[in-house]
C-alpha cells in the first residue's frame, strides 16, 4: 500500500465534440466544439447556485433545480466556441450564454446530447441518472 496513488494532481481535460454537422469552416469541415472538465469545487459553486426554497405547505423546503444545473455546468465547460463572445453576443441578438446556446443548438436533439457528453465527461453515469429517474 501507498499513498502516493492517492496524490493526483488536479488534472482538467478538453475534448472536441461534434455537437452539429450544420456548422462548418471555410473549407467545409464540421467545427468541433471544446469541451473541459471541471474540479469539484467548481462543481460546488454551480451546485450551490441551484438550490430553491418550496413552500410545502406549511414548511419551505430546499430543492434542486436540475435545468439550471445543466445549464451552467454547460456554460463553464464549453471552451469553444465562446459563449461569451461579443460578435456572437450580437449575431444572437442576446448576451445570455445559455440562451445563445439555445438559439445556436436549434435542435433540442442536440442540446441534449452535448449536455449528455459534458456530464459524461464529468465523471457523470447517465445509464445510473436514467435508472434512478425511474424509480
Amino acid at each position: 500500500m501507498s499513498l502516493e496513488s492517492f496524490m493526483l494532481k488536479d488534472e482538467a481535460k478538453e475534448i472536441e465534440y461534434v455537437a452539429s454537422k450544420r456548422f462548418k469552416d471555410e473549407n467545409g469541415n464540421v467545427e468541433k466544439w471544446r469541451l473541459r472538465t471541471i474540479n469539484a469545487d467548481e462543481n460546488d459553486a454551480l451546485r450551490k447556485q441551484c438550490y430553491k426554497q418550496a413552500q410545502v405547505g406549511k414548511r419551505v423546503k430546499q430543492e434542486f433545480d436540475t435545468v439550471k444545473y445543466l445549464e451552467l455546468l454547460a456554460e463553464k465547460c464549453i471552451v469553444y466556441p465562446d459563449l461569451h463572445d461579443v460578435k456572437l453576443q450580437d449575431f444572437y441578438n442576446e448576451m445570455d450564454a445559455i440562451k445563445i446556446l439555445k438559439k445556436h443548438l436549434l435542435n433540442p436533439g442536440e442540446y441534449d446530447d452535448l449536455t449528455a457528453e459534458i456530464q459524461r465527461i464529468n465523471g457523470y453515469s447517465i445509464e445510473e441518472a436514467a435508472e434512478e429517474a425511474k424509480n
